[in-house]
């Protein structure tokens, strides 16, 4: 995997359309469109922001969603040395008048990728604790659960350098509440996750996974808030050998600030709850903090980018990580 690579999808919409107009998706862009990121919710179904608003009967749009994030820590218990290109295709069109399904198809490449470096200076800089991080080295890829023994188990080292097929997901969205005061509207999502991904212990659930979530959108003045409050149940009781909590809630807030015509700075948080039943920090909630912009480039491409950081709970989160999307609705 190349650092920074870009689907050649993004550079065909890319020049599918004319230059920069305002945007055809209403007031407000939006939360940025990011699934957890911590090492085990990467591997299955993950409750998505959604957008504040429905496609019309016979609307239609498409987006790849992007994140590259590193992953880091080293206990008695485990080694987690690893990054992670996540590229997400999906589609949706509007159904009926307030509903729409989509479907979304990701591809996960890992890799010791090459942030290490940057991610090492940084810490440096600002005085903050390499956790152990400069006595391994730099963009090498390995996960390893270690025994009461002392053995370690690899999961998986720099011979899986690789990009597989993820489990496919469906959705459907419906406008349960529409309004013109404080609270704009009400959306409930249903989402369904089934297992495509290849072969191999590390990858996927393994069974059907189901979630739910309402999502909400509110304006105060000229910010917009966004919140969504969702829960997973999971068809796979274990992963990589761990035992997995067959649930999880979901809990997500975003506050978008317009900066322009055309462009919005968001701030948003999501927050999920332990991934395993009992495996130290994996069992702890996790709070995923982003920073972005939103920005429509023509009348029908707006684009997202933004990182991605940890500031609560470290050792079961990612280190760093960045992301670039971009959605074409015609």
């Amino acid at each position: 995997m190349r650092c920074g690579a870009i689907s050649p999808v993004i550079i065909f919409l890319i020049f599918l359309s004319p230059g920069a107009q305002a945007g055809q998706l209403g007031p407000g862009m939006g939360p940025m469109h990011i699934t957890g990121q911590t090492p085990l919710h990467t591997l299955r179904l993950d409750v998505v922001p959604t957008r504040h608003d429905i496609l019309g009967i016979g609307q239609w749009e498409i987006y790849v969603f992007n994140s590259l994030t590193n992953r880091w820590n080293a206990t008695d218990h485990y080694l987690l040395d690893i990054e992670i290109l996540q590229n997400i295709v999906g589609a949706t069109v509007g159904m009926s008048k307030g509903t729409e399904l989509g479907i979304t198809v990701p591809f996960i490449s890992f890799s010791g990728g090459c942030l290490d470096r940057l991610i090492t200076d940084f810490h440096n800089r600002f005085g903050l604790g390499q956790t152990g991080r400069t006595n391994y080295p730099f963009n090498s890829m390995q996960v390893s659960l270690i025994g009461e023994s002392g053995d370690s188990v690899v999961i998986i080292d720099n011979n899986d350098r690789e990009t597989i097929l993820d489990d496919i997901s469906l959705f459907a969205r419906s406008r349960i509440y529409h309004g013109e005061g404080w609270l704009k509207s009400l959306i409930f999502t249903a989402l369904l996750r089934f297992p495509t991904a290849s072969e191999r212990e590390y990858n996927g659930s393994g069974g059907i996974d189901g979630a739910f979530s309402i999502s909400s959108f509110h304006r105060i003045e000229h910010l917009f808030l966004y919140t969504t409050l969702g829960y997973g149940i999971y068809g796979s009781g274990s992963l990589i050998g761990l035992d997995i909590r067959p649930y999880q809630w979901t809990l997500f807030a975003a506050l978008e600030i317009p900066a322009g015509k055309n462009i919005s700075v968001i701030i948003q948080q999501l927050s999920n709850s332990g991934a395993t039943l009992d495996f130290y920090e994996f069992s702890r909630p996790t709070h995923e903090l982003t920073l972005g912009v939103k920005q429509y480039v023509s009348q029908h491409i707006m684009l997202e980018y933004g990182i991605i950081e940890n500031l609560f709970s470290f050792r079961n989160s990612i280190d760093f990580g960045l992301n670039f999307s971009i959605i074409y609705r015609p």
